[in-house]
């Protein structure tokens, strides 16, 4: 695993799994840093395994700054034909709207699931 934290902030990237998942879990507001740090990771991994899917734990996540939704949004429009579906588990309803409004310029199937449907978010992305 990959641990970036920022003051109470924190990004783990997980390692990659036999079905070509990768696990991120997210704690606390996402600042440019973090993308700094972590998106190198998982571009080497894209050029490596082709065609990734992400399973995305939230924790108290609180948002992005301004900074990290632009590399956000960098990243995924460069590197868009490498995602697979992706699987958001989250525990507000203001994240499910977020899943969906995202979903809307997003190639990739994305699907949001409340923290009590963790297991089947899991299943569903394997």
């Amino acid at each position: 695993f990959i641990i970036l934290m920022k003051g109470a902030n924190m990004l783990t990237l997980g390692q990659l799994n036999e079905n070509k998942v990768v696990t991120i879990h997210v704690q606390g507001k996402l600042t440019k840093t973090d993308y700094e740090r972590v998106l190198p990771d998982i571009e080497i991994m894209m050029n490596e395994h082709g065609v990734l899917k992400f399973y995305i734990k939230l924790e108290d996540f609180s948002g992005f700054d301004m900074d990290a939704l632009w590399e956000d949004i960098k990243f995924d429009y460069k590197q868009q034909k490498q995602y697979g579906k992706i699987a958001i588990v989250g525990q507000k309803q203001w994240e499910e709207w977020g899943v969906k409004l995202s979903d809307l310029f997003f190639k990739s199937e994305v699907k949001f699931f409340y923290e009590e449907q963790a297991e089947q978010a899991w299943q569903w992305i394997n």
